[in-house]
């Protein structure tokens, strides 16, 4: 006797009306014991999930996608939400535990992707790539000749002279030292939750946050989104750094004050940022980050692999499909939940 469950995707990228979930169904032939019916509904409201909620045994959101109290309250069919991905910051994952809702996610999605497109803009702002290439399409060979100090809008430093610092080090900020070692640089990293012994063997030093912003040339950001992260570059940070700085942005966008970052970039020229995530994303039109010569921006795109997102997809079905089956997934964001849920 097989049992019958309702899986409602309302991930944008995996939910289309087009998807025929050709992998989950092939996914689901090691399963015999039950019978899903999956659905592709996509959205991303409070109200939208609870309407889906009604019908689901199971829902699987975007990051992007808010899962309140709100919406743990109000879908009492629910067993589990799975995330596409690695954050939970717009989770409130207490409620989830209170109502009974295991939350799965993915947490070894995209790590070395993002640690590579981290290291491509240190390497990118370092060797003021994109600057020359511009500035070369605008002709200044023919301007300024063939002598490369001409045409740079500030100065280059060997990798190996620049001290780099790693804000964070858990899986993308270790993948992200990993790739800095061989450079030769000097490398801070500040973890207040990492041991210092394990920051050494990284190939690190251990710094204090202020210290780190005081003396790295380069910074880049490997936290996660939590309310002691908010804003932790903002207004009084910018004042203490090098006015030759490089920030490195692939974590979460609101980890940055933006508009602080707009008046230091604005009122140094020589400071670089590289950003990848914004406070609010799409980036608005308006926004004078796009205006600032200075600025490297890209669509929140580091996560992305071919390779990621197909594992990322599988992963996080099988979590789905394991708490279903009354099983324990690979990861419970919420473990608070196995005091009301049982899982062998």
């Amino acid at each position: 006797m097989t049992t019958a469950f309702t899986v409602i995707v309302t991930s944008d990228r995996y939910g289309t009306d087009s998807s025929d979930f050709a992998r989950e169904r092939e996914l689901l032939q090691d399963f015999p014991d039950i019978e899903v019916e999956l659905v592709g509904e996509p959205g991303r409201s409070e109200e939208h999930l609870i309407a889906m909620g009604q019908r689901a045994d199971a829902l699987m959101l975007s990051t992007r996608d808010p899962v309140s109290r709100r919406v743990c309250e109000s879908v009492p069919r629910v067993k589990v939400i799975a995330r596409y991905g690695v954050g939970l910051d717009n989770v409130d994952l207490q409620a989830a535990a209170d109502y009974g809702i295991v939350i799965t996610h993915y947490p070894l999605y995209c790590t070395s992707e993002v640690a590579d497109h981290a290291l491509a803009m240190v390497l990118t702002m370092n060797r003021r790539i994109a600057e020359l290439n511009q500035d070369l399409h605008e002709g200044a060979w023919g301007t300024q000749g063939r002598q490369t100090a001409r045409t740079l809008r500030g100065p280059l430093n060997a990798m190996f002279a620049n001290t780099v610092g790693v804000v964070g080090l858990g899986r993308i900020g270790e993948a992200v030292v990993a790739r800095l070692v061989p450079f030769g640089s000097r490398i801070l990293v500040h973890d207040p939750y990492i041991d210092p012994d394990a920051i050494r063997r990284a190939g690190a030093e251990p710094a204090s946050f202020d210290e780190l912003i005081r003396e790295s040339d380069i910074i880049t950001l490997h936290c996660p989104l939590t309310p002691e992260t908010r804003g932790l570059l903002g207004p009084e940070q910018f004042a203490q750094m090098k006015p030759t700085v490089a920030i490195v942005n692939t974590c979460r966008g609101p980890v940055i004050n933006e508009a602080a970052l707009i008046d230091f970039l604005t009122g140094n020229p020589q400071a670089r940022a590289a950003l990848d995530v914004t406070e609010v994303e799409p980036l608005d039109p308006e926004s004078p980050l796009y205006a600032l010569p200075n600025v490297i921006l890209t669509p929140h795109a580091a996560y992305y692999s071919e390779q990621a997102t197909r594992t990322v997809r599988e992963q996080t079905f099988l979590s789905a499909i394991a708490v279903l089956r009354g099983e324990r997934p690979p990861t419970i964001a919420n473990p608070a939940v196995l005091e009301r849920v049982a899982l062998a």
